[in-house]
């Protein structure tokens, strides 16, 4: 008598077992590739002042038109250094890979920058 009540309880739970559990009997990540494709990471040009800003922890782009600020990622102080003290307006190519606020720069004025770090 006592099966009888359990018997459909049992086959619930085995039925629920088996449907939340597709893909343990795959071997987990053998030959497949990311299931999602990796996004491209977005290329920027702008133009803009190169400053040093204790406060923003380091060098930092302020472009005018449209008046934005982007915390430069891979610095290198001495030519980051010389060109906030020149205070001139440069044309940077480089990619925001983290956000919008954050700049990789890949060139400056069209020579190639590297970083010191």
């Amino acid at each position: 008598m006592h099966a009888k009540k359990l018997m459909p309880g049992i086959v619930i739970l085995a039925i629920m077992v088996w449907l939340l559990t597709p893909g343990l009997a795959q071997e987990a990540g053998k030959g497949q590739g990311p299931a999602v494709a990796p996004q491209e990471v977005p290329k920027t040009t702008m133009e803009g002042k190169i400053v040093f800003m204790q406060s923003f922890g380091g060098y930092i782009v302020i472009t005018e038109m449209p008046h934005e600020e982007y915390k430069i990622m891979n610095e290198n102080a001495k030519v980051l250094g010389a060109l906030a003290k020149e205070g001139k307006t440069v044309k940077i190519e480089g990619t925001l890979p983290r956000g919008a606020y954050l700049l990789s720069i890949d060139k400056i004025d069209g020579k190639k920058y590297t970083s010191d770090k």
